[in-house]
């Protein structure tokens, strides 16, 4: 599959970054609410990292982009804004690279845990 080279402001239609935009607002959502909003994060997540791929954005930047998005979040405690964003990394690498197990739609409640393992299927 032929990628086209990814720098930080790849060349995008609006509608692409407009789609990006409305993607953040949705995981910001998400994450305002408390607890946060884990199955409409995840969707928001895997939808919003395929708009990038797809754009050419690095995965780097991609990781960049979500952390930052989630330190605005201002979650606290400290311990949880950590939980958030290994969750956060973790979907974003599924979505960018190939699904590594989990359930990304929610059907099963407990692929939205934290369980510290990836399942493969």
């Amino acid at each position: 599959m032929a990628r086209r080279q990814s720098s930080e402001n790849p060349d995008r239609s609006l509608e692409s970054i407009v789609d990006a935009e409305d993607l953040r607002s949705v995981m910001t959502a998400a994450l305002a609410v408390q607890p946060v909003d884990e199955a409409s994060l995840r969707r928001g997540v895997w939808t919003y990292v395929g708009g990038e791929r797809e754009a050419g954005v690095s995965p780097g930047h991609v990781i960049l982009r979500l952390t930052r998005l989630i330190e605005e979040a201002n979650l606290t405690p400290y311990e949880h804004r950590l939980t958030v964003t290994r969750r956060v990394i973790l979907w974003c690498v599924e979505a960018y690279f190939g699904h590594l197990g989990g359930d990304v739609v929610g059907r099963e409640a407990s692929a939205l845990s934290d369980t510290g393992a990836v399942r493969v299927r």
